[in-house]
């Protein structure tokens, strides 16, 4: 009886793998034929989750054939067409970027407004090499801005806001490298009114300059206003 079960489950082993090996040989003959006919086709698939309004980089997105069976019609498949871009939603570990789910900078009505968050607004200041961080800001930085005005006789320096994201570079949303970054002459950040107001009077009444955070830090500090006399205590 002992063997007769042992015989069974013998053949059903053999039996299950010979189905998974028929299993593997038909999907496998499946492949060749998609590649022999050529209908295999490039297609951007998110590596992992990309949040609304974010510019999507080269650590988010996996470049990879699949049979044009079964893509979307409206799939992208190429670097350029993906990396830089904006995402308008949500976009899923595995889904396949759609063109409609991405904008880029130079569509109007598109690009940067797809970045700027609820609340918040989007405002340009001027930068050169000295106030901008030796031009190496780049979008999706995070910084703080000093400013300096004249109160009276008095000359005061002041952390005016903290943790600002930078949403755009001169006239780009993308991360370039540095052989195509551009000098910095400008930056586009994303306040909320509150801040606008402070970081306009900063600028216009006086000077401002900017602090590049590291992305693990996103505490903000109080600290009072500095004036000369601080320095020659």
């Amino acid at each position: 009886m002992r063997g007769r079960i042992n015989i069974i489950l013998i053949a059903a082993v053999i039996f299950g793998m010979a189905a998974s090996w028929g299993t593997y040989q038909y999907l496998k003959n499946m492949e060749n034929t998609y590649k022999s006919s050529g209908n295999f086709v490039p297609v951007a698939v998110a590596k992992l989750r990309i949040p609304a309004r974010s510019i999507i980089n080269e650590q988010m997105v996996d470049f990879t054939e699949m049979p044009s069976n079964y893509i979307n019609p409206a799939v992208l498949g190429k670097p350029e067409d993906v990396i830089g871009k904006i995402s308008k939603t949500d976009i899923y570990p595995g889904e396949q970027i759609l063109r409609n789910k991405v904008a880029s900078s130079n569509d109007p009505g598109e690009g940067l407004a797809a970045l700027v968050e609820p609340g918040r607004r989007a405002m340009t200041v001027a930068v050169n090499d000295v106030t901008g961080v030796a031009g190496m800001l780049k979008p999706g930085d995070k910084v703080d801005i000093l400013g300096t005005v004249v109160v009276g006789k008095e000359t005061l320096t002041s952390l005016v806001v903290q943790d600002i994201k930078i949403l755009a570079v001169n006239r780009t949303t993308a991360n370039l490298s540095a052989e195509k970054q551009p000098q910095t002459g400008t930056i586009t950040l994303s306040l909320n009114p509150w801040e606008a107001q402070h970081v306009t009077i900063a600028s216009e009444k006086g000077s401002i300059r900017i602090l590049l955070r590291t992305p693990a830090d996103e505490a903000k500090v109080q600290v009072p206003s500095t004036n000369i006399n601080h320095l020659v205590r």
